[in-house]
């Protein structure tokens, strides 16, 4: 007999992206726009339209924007596993495919790979008008994480 799995609360996948816009860091100044569309567990589908701020000196969507989206969708992968702290980067790579204009909106789709006790392995993938703009893998130490209480999983809790 497998063992049931557990649903983990989509409301914890928006507390914890609420958590990015509200705590005054850099995500809160280069995604305020990012919205969660779909979350289940595993997985989160997010989006956000290119403004502006978001481009580089040839107008097209910065790098560096999109490796923070792809920072910030691995760890709503794993809030959308029952984590809301969700552990510190150890490594993190983004291959860039094509490019996002101004007004643009790009998808976020976000997959926990695994969740492991001490690593977790993330995949995200932007896409824009049906072409790939990027692709990232980003992985976290989460050892540590378990231990904070408004996760919905860790030392005392179903998992």
């Amino acid at each position: 007999m497998l063992p049931t799995t557990v649903l983990r609360s989509p409301a914890l996948v928006q507390k914890v992206l609420k958590s990015f816009h509200t705590e005054g860091g850099y995500d809160s100044l280069v995604l305020p726009g990012l919205k969660v569309i779909n979350s289940e567990e595993g997985r989160v589908r997010a989006e956000f339209t290119v403004e502006k701020q978001h481009l580089n000196r040839l107008k097209s969507v910065h790098g560096g924007l999109l490796a923070t989206v792809v920072d910030v969708g691995g760890s709503l992968a794993l809030a959308s596993k029952g984590l809301y702290a969700t552990g510190v980067s150890t490594d993190i790579n983004i291959s860039y495919i094509s490019s996002a204009k101004e007004g643009d909106v790009v998808s976020v789709d976000c997959r926990c790979d695994k969740l492991g006790k001490t690593l977790a392995f993330t995949s995200i993938e932007l896409s824009s008008n049906g072409r790939l703009v990027a692709l990232g893998r980003h992985n976290k130490f989460v050892a540590q994480a378990y231990a904070h209480p408004q996760n919905e999983i860790g030392h005392g809790r179903k998992q």
